[in-house]
């Protein structure tokens, strides 16, 4: 009795196969290598392995055999007759000597009869308590017929069996969900930027949603100014008025005097000493700087609503280098920060990135303006760059007073301000966020109180392209 089926190395060798379904090997391969192993454990002369083709074990299939004709693979069987369907049905393990064993056991290529099987064994395949198929081994008559010893020792080698396919069944459903889930996950980012989108259309359409704070915040900042103006101007022309009537005395003067030879002196330094002439002339270069200053600050006001109103125009998507860009940022802000803090550029290897220029740029004057009028005295501002594979970044630091971290979440709410009212709108970090946005980028905010921010501008290389919607959702999207 040949018993190499029960062989320390042949079990070994038995273990190895069933585990390459774990390293990547074909199931299909690696379930007729385990098949054609048996078969030469028990020395048999074919074998078969059959699988419950549905959850409900209604139906059995060919999953595997030896010397098969081509297309058998596959093929279903009928549930409840010969040896498959018996030992299915009643989950035992069967031995058939003589006729029968030739049962229900698909025939042999190029089998021509005169040698039919005369002896075979079938175990049932169980896993987790279940039933999920049947495997077989025969002999033709010239080979001894198995025994019931054979029987015993070959079921606990076929419930490794039906671990491996237990395995590759859970291996196939876990990538089928993996798939349904990365298709949910590339749904899901897509809706997400698509609310994105929704939000920072509503960010930009924010005057006709929150029609009450915005006409408070607008009304307040433009208002101070203005009303600087026109107490400027009123001041300015009581100033005027009593210039004008020093200069009309002298003239009154000049008239009366003409060929009389009397000058009355005395009107004359009387009105000048009450106008305070010098007073004045300083102080009339003070207001219409105040008007000049009060005039511009109206002007940056009413630019930045539009860049946050729903009709601001864009400029085309090009490609730019990064670092020019940033350099006529800080040329056209240097009156703004000479005074205040000193710029130090850390440029990195950056290529090319696809963007909205002009808009780029608000971000980076945004930012930088922000960083200067973080600033007491005089600091420091860095501004760094560098890339990965697939996004550049600009860092832009700051040495100001930094910000609180209950401030964190809202400095990119349209109109929030730490500043005193009148120094700030409230705008410059909500467009720059916006913008940001737009080019599928991100803005990450580090900051220390007493030490200063950073604020790093993450930005893809290459205009993304946005992600097809399934269709099966597309309805429900519209709706």
């Amino acid at each position: 009795m040949d018993n190499r089926h029960t062989a320390f190395n042949w079990i070994v060798e038995l273990f190895e196969l069933g585990l390459r379904t774990t390293s990547g090997a074909h199931p299909q391969r690696a379930l007729q290598d385990i098949l054609e192993h048996i078969v030469r454990g028990f020395d048999a002369q074919g074998g078969s392995i059959a699988l419950t083709g549905d959850a409900k074990g209604e139906q059995l299939e060919l999953a595997a055999g030896t010397d098969l004709p081509p297309g058998w693979v596959g093929t279903p069987l009928s549930r409840g007759m010969g040896l498959y369907g018996h030992v299915v049905a009643t989950g035992q393990p069967l031995l058939v000597n003589g006729d029968a064993a030739e049962t229900g056991l698909p025939p042999r290529s190029g089998e021509d009869g005169a040698s039919p099987q005369h002896s075979a064994m079938c175990w049932p395949l169980v896993a987790a308590g279940r039933i999920i198929g049947a495997l077989a081994v025969s002999r033709t008559a010239e080979r001894p017929r198995f025994t019931v010893q054979e029987l015993d020792r070959g079921q606990p080698l076929t419930r490794l069996v039906a671990l491996v396919v237990a395995h590759h069944r859970m291996h196939v459903e876990s990538e089928s969900r993996i798939v349904e889930l990365s298709t949910l996950n590339a749904t899901m980012k897509r809706l997400n930027e698509l609310l994105e989108d929704a939000q920072t259309q509503g960010m930009h359409s924010l005057h006709l949603a929150s029609i009450g704070q915005l006409s408070e915040g607008v009304a307040h900042e433009i208002n101070r100014p203005l009303d600087l103006v026109q107490s400027n101007l009123t001041s300015l022309d009581a100033y005027l008025a009593r210039i004008l009537s020093i200069v009309a005395a002298y003239t009154e003067i000049d008239d009366a005097a003409e060929g009389s030879g009397v000058v009355p002196f005395e009107r004359v330094r009387s009105l000048r000493e009450g106008a305070d002439i010098a007073f004045l002339s300083d102080d009339i270069d003070c207001l219409l700087d105040e008007s000049r200053e009060g005039l511009l600050r109206v002007k940056r006001i009413v630019q930045d609503l539009r860049q946050v109103s729903p009709n601001a125009p864009d400029d085309e998507w090009e490609a730019i280098d990064l670092h020019r860009a940033l350099d006529h940022v800080l040329d056209a802000v240097r009156g703004d920060i000479k005074y205040k803090a000193t710029v130090v550029r850390e440029y990195g290897a950056v290529p090319e990135i696809e963007c909205l220029p002009a808009r780029l740029s608000q971000v980076f004057h945004n930012l930088i303006v922000n960083a200067g009028q973080a600033i007491e005295g005089h600091g420091t501002i860095r501004v760094a760059t560098g890339a990965t594979e697939a996004e550049a970044w600009v860092k832009i630091e700051d040495t100001g007073g930094g910000i609180r971290p209950g401030n964190l979440t809202r400095i990119f709410e349209p109109f929030f301000t730490t500043r005193l009212a009148g120094q700030g709108t409230g705008l410059g970090l909500s467009i720059a966020n916006s913008i940001v946005r737009k080019h599928a980028g991100r803005i990450d905010v580090e900051s220390d109180v007493g030490r200063g921010s950073r604020f790093t501008v993450w930005l893809p290389l290459r205009r993304a392209e946005p992600a097809a919607v399934p269709a099966a959702l597309a309805p429900a999207m519209i709706e």
